[in-house]
């Protein structure tokens, strides 16, 4: 079950995570279908590499490799960071962390 949206803006603020590349992709790829933040494959590729440790970061990276501006006051930005916040506390999960 998912948790709510502000729990998970809040926990999610002190995480410091390396997503593999494959959860980055998978992770690219939802925010493409949901929310229309659909990367060109460089760019998917950069971030799958190296992506950024911290939620706000990597969304903010995402967002603006998408060609849309980053702002935490932005309903879709912040739908957007609990998807990839959801991503960082699903990587804990399957690696018992």
């Amino acid at each position: 079950m998912a948790k709510h949206p502000q729990y998970l803006r809040t926990q999610a603020k002190h995480l410091d995570v390396r997503l593999d590349p494959e959860e980055v992709r998978a992770l690219l790829s939802r925010l493409c279908i949901r929310y229309g933040f659909c990367l060109p494959p460089a760019d998917m590729e950069r971030l799958g590499g190296d992506p950024p440790t911290k939620v706000d970061q990597l969304t903010e990276a995402a967002l603006v490799a998408a060609g849309y501006g980053f702002s935490k006051s932005d309903p879709l930005c912040a739908a957007a960071m609990e998807m990839v916040a959801q991503a960082f506390f699903d990587h804990l999960s399957k690696n018992g962390q």
